[in-house]
């Protein structure tokens, strides 16, 4: 993936006839009669800078686990083995013990413990399994057991699944033990799309697991295909069409879902709604309807509106220049009042309070921001490591995924810590299955 952009495009680019979506207005050059919005810088991070060790919030310890090979076929469980660890190394849950460091007898154990055998390296919790073939089918038999608790397993799963799916019903499983400890399960096996350029004047839309996996490039009408989103029954995106217009089309289906007058530029499925961008007489508006596209109407009055995304509770974010420099607003209202050029809003359900995501900019560099549906507590999750592109947050809400010049998508929780290559890929409208 080589000719992936390396630079970022603030909006939604694909040659001149998208060109004005940049909304790179200076401070100083104000749309005439607005006022210049009132802003203060974006805040440092806590405790002079971001740290990459695996840490959960600072304030605990992480729950230190061992995933042990399972006997049989080895693919079937190297399978296992990289995907349960790779899972639970991205959680910012757990620590992922050694295997050198095992000295149980794993033979002599079999699917069962001895917890006296793991407390003496310091695990807390042990994954084990069983594979055989039933028919052309594998059998997973997977287990969770927490020293402390016995002998017993905690969790018990089967499943029954074809050889090249093995790594799916780990995920599964992983989001069980994630639950089983948190009360809500995790979103490992979920999907984020995304767009890239692919030439000049090119762009294309883009699929990649959330462990960053399975990468590959998603069927489009055209080389320029921009804004994916996740919506009823597959991924909806901007294709732009020799004529010239930009149409909103579904993964798949080679004609147009909904053509409007003007220039869609992007689209946001939620609460039982669809949000557009669509532009016409060198403004772009957000339209909010039903998700079959009927029922249109207009959400914001005016300007360069773009980038919208739907809340949990049908709440509409969006980017605005209404004020002079690009903000983030909510339902009409402005939400971020620290720093000049703020974009791309993402929702994120955190367990500790329902938060947005936005990238903004901090001197020449991008950075990822965080603060609360008010846009007061922000906080920033990331700082002098290059530019940090387009937050998507996970379903469950603990992980957040972004884009950074240091060569890759990024994950991390949703302090900023435990940051994560998964994946030697850039790009923009990052967009997260399920959130």
């Amino acid at each position: 993936m080589s000719r992936f952009a390396r630079r970022v495009s603030p909006f939604l680019l694909a040659g001149a006839a998208a060109a004005w979506l940049t909304l790179t207005l200076p401070a100083g050059a104000q749309p005439s009669g607005a006022a210049a919005p009132s802003s203060s810088s974006l805040p440092p991070a806590s405790g002079g800078g971001v740290t990459t060790v695996v840490v959960s919030g600072g304030t605990r310890s992480l729950f230190k686990i061992a995933v042990t090979p399972i006997p049989g076929d080895a693919t079937v469980s190297n399978t296992v083995v990289d995907t349960a660890s790779r899972d639970f190394t991205l959680s910012s849950i757990f620590q992922v013990l050694d295997p050198k460091s095992f000295t149980a007898n794993l033979a002599q154990e079999g699917v069962a413990i001895d917890p006296a055998s793991w407390r003496n390296i310091g695990a807390e919790g042990v994954v084990k399994g069983n594979a055989s073939m039933r028919g052309s089918n594998v059998h997973l038999e997977m287990r969770l057991y927490v020293v402390s608790r016995g002998s017993d397993a905690v969790l018990k799963k089967e499943y029954d699944v074809a050889p090249n799916a093995v790594r799916g019903a780990v995920h599964q499983f992983d989001n069980e033990v994630v639950k089983y400890f948190t009360g809500t399960a995790g979103s490992f096996g979920s999907r984020l799309v995304f767009s890239a350029t692919t030439g000049r004047g090119q762009k294309g839309i883009f699929g990649i697991d959330s462990d960053g996996q399975g990468l590959g490039r998603l069927p489009a009408v055209s080389n320029v295909a921009l804004a994916p989103a996740f919506g009823p029954g597959g991924v909806y995106y901007s294709g732009g069409l020799p004529d010239g217009s930009y149409q909103l089309f579904k993964v798949g289906n080679p004609a147009a879902v909904l053509k409007h007058a003007g220039l869609v530029f992007g689209v946001a499925f939620g609460a039982g709604k669809m949000a557009l961008v669509i532009s016409q007489g060198g403004q772009s508006d957000i339209w909010v309807g039903s998700p079959d596209g009927s029922n249109l109407s207009k959400a914001t009055k005016g300007g360069l509106n773009t980038h919208p995304a739907f809340g949990p509770g049908g709440q509409l974010a969006y980017v605005s220049n209404e004020g002079g420099n690009p903000q983030i607003y909510v339902d009409g209202k402005r939400v971020s009042f620290r720093g000049t050029y703020n974009m791309a809003p993402a929702w994120c359900n955190d367990p500790e309070g329902q938060k947005i995501l936005f990238m903004g900019r901090d001197g020449g560099t991008w950075d990822i921001f965080s603060s609360d549906l008010g846009g007061g507590n922000v906080k920033r999750l990331t700082q002098d490591q290059g530019s940090n592109t387009y937050p998507a947050c996970s379903p469950d809400g603990r992980t957040v995924a972004f884009f950074s010049t240091r060569g890759g998508l990024y994950l991390s929780n949703t302090q900023g810590q435990n940051q994560q290559k998964i994946a030697s890929v850039t790009g923009e409208s990052l967009r997260w299955e399920g959130n």
